[in-house]
C-alpha cells in the first residue's frame, strides 16, 4: 500500500513540474529593452491593452497615456509583477514625455460613437486626435 502511495505521488508530482515547465519562459530575460507607449490608456479599448503589453515579456518599459485617468490604470497594471516598468501620463504637458524613447507606439485613443454622430462624423474627430498624436510620436520618438 505504501508503495503504491509512493508511486501516486511521484505520479503527481512529475506532472506538476511538466506543467510548471510550461509556464516558465525565458523569452524576455535577455532581450534588449524596449519601451511601448500606448496613447489612450485610460479607455476602454486601452486598459485591457495595457495589461497585455504588461504581460509581454519583451516590454521593458510602459508608458500609459491619456487626456485623463492614466494614473489609476498605471497603479493597476503596476502591480503585475513583470519586468516591464509602468509609468503613467496624463495631460497635453505630458504626452513628450510618455513617448521620449519609445520604440514601439500604439494608439487605442478616440471618441466612442453617440447617438446621432454619422461615421464620416467620428471619423473626422477620431482622425484629428490620431493626426495630433502623430505629430508628438514624430517630434519625440522619430525613430
Amino acid at each position: 500500500m505504501a508503495s503504491a502511495m509512493r508511486g501516486a505521488l511521484g505520479s503527481a508530482l512529475r506532472r506538476a513540474n511538466a506543467s510548471q515547465r510550461r509556464l516558465y519562459s525565458t523569452t524576455g530575460i535577455n532581450s534588449p529593452p524596449r519601451k511601448v507607449a500606448v496613447l489612450g490608456a485610460a479607455g476602454g479599448i486601452g486598459q485591457p491593452l495595457a495589461l497585455l503589453m504588461k504581460l509581454n515579456p519583451l516590454v521593458s518599459d510602459l508608458a500609459l497615456y491619456d487626456i485623463a485617468g492614466t494614473p489609476g490604470v498605471a497603479a493597476d497594471v503596476g502591480h503585475v509583477n513583470t519586468r516591464a516598468q509602468v509609468a503613467g501620463y496624463m495631460g497635453d504637458d505630458q504626452l513628450g514625455k510618455a513617448l521620449e524613447g519609445s520604440d514601439v507606439v500604439i494608439i487605442p485613443a478616440g471618441v466612442p460613437r453617440k447617438p446621432g454622430m454619422t461615421r464620416d462624423d467620428l471619423f473626422n474627430i477620431n482622425a484629428g486626435i490620431v493626426k495630433s498624436l502623430c505629430i508628438a510620436i514624430a517630434k519625440y520618438c522619430p525613430e
